[in-house]
């Protein structure tokens, strides 16, 4: 998985225009819209994968610009919304802190500052698994609101397959991380650093898209998106829905047809199977509805 998803921007004769501008885009982020456009294709990059269309990145030709700085934006938010609720965590133990020394009390201080790195370290290690599954239904449902539904966040935030993909993310980060220190040692290498970071930033959204399209699956029973054969843009298809049989439920049993680290097999509950349950233990699916 983690393989896969380092080579995925590799993919297609044009994979280094498409990692050029992209490498592009980030090293002039300090203008700050470019930062904006570059999470929107991101997103975008979030999107495709979850409906199952793993081999095709976006080509920044085939994306309004516009519309995914937009989307960008909107994704931001979201994520502000999180980072102020753990601002407002640890605000308590930092007024502990503010009054221990105002007091002189030293019993006091000591308790607020380790309040405040107990708490700290806990909203850091719940925004890791938070922000992969919000940012997922954000793009599944294409709303703000979404990112921060109660439901969706508990059931898929604690979803074995989920929390596989947000560890193998982390180690994702990692390589690249190591990577771009490396190159930082010359100024020809730091000038490569954001090409790799688009690299990166690209595999941990695939991971975390993976990891929630098939922990959603699970939960829910059906995939987040429908697949769509419409091609480039973006906001291409909503959210899979159930019914009747069509031709895009013909298309959504065959999704993941083409990636053979897919598979279509069924469990004894009647949910999709992936590669995901190759790794861990054998105890069956979590959390299944």
């Amino acid at each position: 998985m983690i393989e896969d998803a380092l080579r995925y921007q590799t993919q297609g004769d044009d994979w280094a225009k498409r990692i050029g501008l992209g490498g592009v885009v980030l090293f002039f982020g300090f203008l700050i819209v470019p930062l904006f456009t570059f999470q929107g294709y991101m997103l975008e990059v979030m999107r495709r994968v979850l409906r199952g269309e793993t081999d095709t990145p976006p080509a920044w030709d085939e994306l309004d610009l516009a519309d995914i700085t937009v989307d960008g934006i909107r994704h931001t938010v979201v994520v502000m919304g999180y980072g102020l609720l753990l601002t407002l965590a640890l605000a308590i133990p930092g007024l502990l802190v503010i009054g221990g020394g105002l007091g002189g009390s030293e019993g006091l201080l000591l308790v607020g500052f380790l309040v405040a790195a107990l708490l700290y370290f806990i909203g850091v290690l719940a925004m890791a698994v938070i922000l992969p599954v919000a940012t997922g239904n954000f793009v599944r449902a294409d709303s703000i609101a979404a990112g921060f539904d109660r439901d969706v966040l508990s059931s898929v935030g604690t979803n074995r397959t989920m929390l596989m993909a947000v560890v193998m993310a982390f180690a994702v980060n990692i390589i690249v991380s190591v990577g771009a220190t490396v190159l930082g040692f010359t100024i020809i290498g730091y000038l490569a650093v954001p090409f790799l970071a688009f690299v990166g930033q690209s595999a941990i959204m695939y991971v975390w898209a993976r990891g929630f399209a098939d922990a959603y699956e699970e939960e829910y029973g059906e995939p987040p998106l429908a697949p769509t054969t419409a091609p480039g843009g973006t906001h291409r298809s909503g959210p899979a829905t159930t019914g009747t049989t069509s031709s895009v439920d013909e298309q959504i049993g065959d999704s993941y047809t083409d990636d053979p680290s897919r598979s279509n097999d069924t469990d004894d509950d009647g949910f999709g199977t992936s590669a995901w349950d190759d790794v861990g233990d054998s105890d069956g699916d979590s959390g299944q509805r």
